[in-house]
C-alpha cells in the first residue's frame, strides 16, 4: 500500500481540491483509493466532509475502489485541538494513529490533515509532522497558494518537513487567476533553491496538472508494467 499525506502552509488552500484531482487520476489508472480526512473542523452533521468531496468525481466506480473516512469531525471552525476540546474530546495522536492502522488496505490511501504542517493535533502539540514520521508515509504533497509571498511559504514549509526521512514536494494551487510573471517567478526561484514542484493545480482545473518531477507517476508506471 501507498500512503500520501497531504498538508500544506494554511487552511483553505485547496488541499481538498488537490486530493479530488488525485484520486480521479489513481481511479483512471484502475487503482483502489481510500481518503482519509484526519481532523476536520466548522462542519456540521449535515454537511458534506472533505473526504467525501474528495472521491465525488469517482461516483461511478465501487465503494471498494474508492473509499471515504473522517477520523475525527468537529463543529467549531477553530484549529483541531481546540475545537475538540469544546466539543468534549481530547486529540490525541496515539488515538489517531490507532485509527488509521485500523482501516482496511487499499492500493493508495491519501491522508488529508486540517490547516498547516504545524497545526497542532494532539494536546501536547504533537502535529502533522509527528504523524507523518510514525506512519509508513511514502509521499508528503505540500500544497502553497500561487501568489507572491509563495516563495516565502514553500522555503519556510519544506525546512519543517522531514523531507530527509519522507519524500517530499510542493504542489501550487491557483485559487484564484494569477499573473504569469509571478508564477515564472516562483518556479524560477525554488528551483534554484532545489525544491521540487511535483505540480501546478491551474485556476478551477479539475484534472491533476502534475510535472515529471512527480513520483506516483513513475510508481503507477512501474506498476502498469508490472
Amino acid at each position: 500500500m501507498n500512503t500520501i499525506l497531504i498538508s500544506g502552509n494554511d487552511t483553505n488552500i485547496g488541499k481538498t481540491w488537490i486530493s479530488r484531482a488525485l484520486v480521479k487520476y489513481l481511479v483512471s489508472h484502475n487503482q483502489n483509493v481510500q481518503v482519509v480526512k484526519v481532523v476536520e473542523t466548522g462542519i456540521s452533521s449535515d454537511q458534506k466532509g472533505d473526504a467525501e468531496t474528495a472521491i465525488e468525481d469517482c461516483s461511478h466506480v465501487s465503494e471498494i475502489q474508492c473509499q471515504a473516512f473522517t477520523l475525527h469531525s468537529f463543529s467549531a471552525p477553530l484549529a483541531p485541538v481546540t475545537a475538540g476540546r469544546k466539543a468534549g474530546c481530547k486529540l490525541s495522536l496515539k488515538n489517531i494513529l490507532c485509527k488509521i492502522k485500523n482501516l482496511p488496505e487499499t492500493d493508495w490511501r491519501i491522508l488529508e490533515t486540517a490547516g498547516g504542517l504545524a497545526v497542532p493535533l494532539d494536546e501536547s502539540g504533537l502535529d502533522t509532522v509527528d504523524l507523518a514520521l510514525n506512519l509508513p508515509v511514502d509521499y508528503l504533497l505540500l500544497v502553497v497558494q500561487n501568489r507572491l509571498g509563495a516563495i516565502h511559504q514553500a522555503r519556510v514549509l519544506t525546512a519543517y518537513a522531514p523531507y530527509a526521512k519522507i519524500t517530499t514536494g510542493i504542489w501550487f494551487n491557483d485559487s484564484v487567476p494569477v499573473d504569469h510573471d509571478v508564477t515564472d517567478s516562483n518556479y524560477s526561484e525554488l528551483a534554484n533553491l532545489s525544491i521540487p514542484i511535483w505540480g501546478h493545480q491551474l485556476y478551477q482545473s479539475r484534472e491533476l496538472c502534475f510535472f515529471d518531477t512527480f513520483p506516483i507517476v513513475h510508481c503507477l508506471k512501474q506498476v502498469t508494467l508490472g
